[in-house]
């Protein structure tokens, strides 16, 4: 990918995994603009299209994938997006761990994975799964941001916030990972720090109804300690 490619296509992975799809779809047709041929692009283009109920673009998307050339693997995590945007995790995991059989070293595959566990109800082996991913990648902003916000969602909060300030030092625009900072903070207690981290997300993304309500619930809790 070309790098105003890249800067697109993860715009759009920020998008899609925040729920933000029409955002999504706007980034990555900017990035196929940009590179027109890039098949992970048209990847997941087709898992944003599909997700908006736009089916018939989505089977032209697919279409051209195939033109282009996709592997087994690949295929294999198209389908485990598909899935998991009808919420079938038990479906997605299943694709995820014959992807794994084919390509067990790929760290992206472990972060999907371990997220798709986590939301098929597995958070020990979702846990497991993005410690593969890290050990894998540790330079990898994505994986630390996974393992977050797994540590966070079962509790091991002091964990979680030293697995995300590492994610924020590796990509320090990582919105998913600010936003879970946020959230990590603000449930240990910690104010001032977790307003801070909605602010900046919200200084890139103003409309994030998630950061709007989360600076609003502590702005009150602030004022409420302060009476």
């Amino acid at each position: 990918m070309s790098s105003p490619n890249v800067k697109y296509y993860n715009a759009a992975i920020d998008s899609a995994q925040s729920g933000d799809l029409p955002a999504a779809l706007k980034a990555i047709e900017a990035a196929l603009v940009e590179d027109p041929n890039d098949v992970q692009s048209w990847q997941l283009y087709a898992v944003v299209l599909n997700a908006l109920g736009e089916t018939e673009k989505a089977e032209k998307a697919i279409v051209k994938i195939k033109e282009l050339g996709i592997s087994e693997v690949d295929e294999l995590v198209m389908k485990a997006a598909d899935a998991i945007g009808q919420s079938k995790f038990s479906l997605a995991i299943t694709h995820y761990e014959d992807a794994l059989e084919l390509e067990p070293e790929r760290s992206e595959l472990y972060v999907s994975y371990a997220l798709a566990l986590m939301h098929g109800d597995y958070p020990a082996d979702a846990e497991e799964a993005v410690n593969k991913a890290v050990n894998l990648t540790p330079g990898d902003a994505s994986a630390w941001y996974a393992q977050g916000r797994i540590l966070r969602l079962r509790g091991k909060k002091i964990e979680a916030l030293t697995s995300l300030k590492k994610a924020l030092e590796l990509q320090e625009n990582l919105v998913l990972a600010r936003y879970e900072c946020g959230m990590t903070l603000a449930e240990l207690g910690e104010l001032p720090a977790a307003l801070k981290c909605f602010e900046e997300v919200l200084a890139d993304h103003p409309e994030d109804e998630n950061a709007i309500t989360a600076k609003a619930v502590i702005l009150e809790k602030m004022k409420e300690l302060e009476s």
